[in-house]
């Protein structure tokens, strides 16, 4: 079925044994109510990828119950939901490359993913975790988290988990280890290779956070201090992670001009290390570069065919949202935020630094590519929104000395939109059997988000997937754009119970309408609250219904089975 409208719902024939009692908010005695909760006459896309069907879907407690056809009466609940034999219901969405990690505590009704049908979120991405969190790394993270209200009482992955179990958060969560915490609390931020005990360190930490159960290990390898490591020292930390049966998961070392070699590393690691493993948002950035995603993928493909357990996710937009100081060569950054501003503010180190990039643009100037997205109070925070080129202009500066001083002003803190990639090579990726859908972002509240301006996709990447793929375009089903988005991600991260409409189920639940369902977003302007999206359900909790939040609290820490 393709399209986004099942054939069956438009049929009223499909609906002549659908029951009486099954209307919006009927109520019954409770002694005639096995049910708490029953959505009637909706369209089941069920996660597997299976044909959509009509039916109904009860729901007892924190688990589904029952499924029954249409042709049957609706069973008796407290509430039945009566989806007309239009609105679609699956599984909740499965974010696979979130960075919630610390806006699950202080921001915990996670409106921004709630509103798109996120019920479990998947945190720890691009070696940017939780923990370990201590000395000099705990020191960086107050300056670049100081925009949240943050009270660091924790250090370890156990320590973090209960705290986020303790917050109440509306989704579920789970998480990776990042390389750049277990490396900053063995050895600082230091380029250079570790020594024999450092690297015995970093692996204590992995096995801890294992056994606390993290995911896996994940690396963010255009980053400080991910970059400084040298493969062999990755090759051996995700020999711990397949000792514990958990996944490798990489923001690569190039994804430009270097992401051939950067792909060749991913593998390398990977066969080395016999683990399975996530290549987080695959993407080739630069005109030059489009295409070799073709590369990637047939590399994937014959990984998988010799039995790897691999898979891989992408947002569906074609700018990137990241931080400004990644553009800055390897050495400028060696030491950590305090040393590179020092740096940054000698005139012969930003000449040496202007003279290599423009080697690395190649002709190809990024400036009327890059959008401002967020700075946090300074001097240049009226510009969020504009593209750095246009910045210059109005303030008659040079770019280079813009992107100087834009580093100085914000210490470094300042994120962007960088509009990089191509429209067929995120068709190529989105519409590939093994890719998940992710908004590569954290949580926002709607009510604090007057005069910013962060990227789409962390308020409408599920919804605009749906719009586009399915609904628009009609590059994918919707049983199989369902099956991406949920069951898919569930069995690759080892979520045993979610990801499927079926009893005994947790009952994580998103009920939309696909003719409506979109992202309203625009880059450069506050983001909007994704339509379509009717109500969603985590863990038999109705959280979000009609644009409205209901309640908090429902979701859960997932971890890892140790076995």
């Amino acid at each position: 079925m393709s399209g986004g409208q099942p054939k069956s719902a438009a049929d009223p024939a499909q609906h002549s044994g659908r029951s009486p009692q099954a209307k919006v908010g009927d109520s019954i005695g409770e002694a005639e109510t096995p049910y708490e909760l029953v959505f009637a006459n909706v369209v089941i896309c069920d996660g597997t990828g299976a044909p959509a069907r009509l039916g109904h879907v009860a729901v007892l407690a924190d688990k589904i119950a029952l499924t029954t056809p249409a042709h049957q009466p609706a069973p008796p609940a407290r509430r039945i939901i009566d989806g007309r034999g239009e609105l679609v219901l699956a599984p909740g969405f499965i974010d696979v490359h979130s960075h919630s990690d610390y806006t699950a505590i202080v921001l915990p009704l996670s409106e921004s993913k709630i509103a798109q049908g996120i019920t479990t979120e998947i945190v720890g991405n691009c070696g940017f975790s939780a923990f370990p969190l201590r000395g000099e790394l705990l020191d960086d993270e107050k300056i670049a988290q100081r925009h949240l209200a943050l009270h660091w009482t924790w250090a370890t992955a156990e320590e973090y988990f209960a705290l986020v179990e303790q917050t109440k958060p509306a989704v579920n969560v789970a998480s990776f280890v990042g390389h750049r915490n277990v490396r900053a609390a063995a050895m600082g931020f230091a380029d250079r290779r570790p020594s024999h005990e450092e690297l015995r360190a970093m692996k204590q930490e992995i096995e801890h956070s294992m056994e606390a159960g993290a995911l896996g290990l994940s690396t963010g390898l255009i980053y400080v201090p991910g970059m400084f490591a040298p493969t062999d020292e990755l090759i051996e930390l995700a020999k711990v992670v397949s000792r514990y049966g958990g996944i490798y998961a990489s923001h690569v070392r190039g994804e430009g001009d270097r992401l051939l070699s950067a792909v060749d590393e991913f593998f390398q690691i990977v066969n080395s290390a016999n683990v399975a493993a996530q290549y987080s948002h695959l993407k080739a950035s630069g005109r030059r570069n489009w295409g070799k995603i073709h590369y990637v993928v047939e590399r994937i493909d014959q990984s998988v065919a010799q039995s790897t357990r691999l898979a891989f996710d992408r947002y569906p937009y074609t700018a990137s949202s990241t931080e400004l100081s990644s553009l800055l060569p390897r050495w400028v950054l060696a030491g950590g935020r305090e040393a590179a501003l020092k740096r940054l503010s000698r005139p012969e180190i930003r000449r040496q630094i202007r003279s290599e990039l423009e080697d690395d643009f190649a002709g190809e100037e990024p400036w009327s590519d890059i959008l401002l997205a967020n700075i946090i109070d300074n001097e240049f925070a009226r510009f969020r929104g504009w593209r750095l080129s246009a910045i210059a202009h109005e303030l008659r500066m040079d770019e280079f000395d813009l992107f100087f001083e834009l580093l100085r002003a914000s210490q470094l803190e300042i994120w962007i939109c960088h509009f990089t990639m191509s429209e067929g090579d995120m068709v190529t990726v989105l519409t590939h059997p093994l890719c998940m859908v992710c908004t590569d972002a954290e949580s926002y509240s709607f009510s604090s988000l007057a005069g910013t301006v962060p990227h789409p996709r962390g308020f409408g990447a599920f919804p605009r997937f749906l719009q586009y793929f399915v609904r628009e375009r009609g590059l994918l089903s919707l049983e199989e754009a369902i099956r991406k988005i949920t069951s898919l991600p569930a069995q690759m991260f080892g979520l045993r119970d979610r990801g499927v409409i079926r009893p005994g189920y947790a009952a994580d639940l998103v009920l939309f309408n696909p003719s409506r369902i979109e992202d309203p977003s625009v880059f450069g302007e506050t983001p909007r609250q994704p339509k379509g999206i009717e109500l969603v359900v985590v863990n038999g909790t109705i959280t979000y219904e009609h644009g409205h939040f209901l309640s908090k609290g429902a979701g859960r820490v997932l971890r890892r089975e140790n076995r």
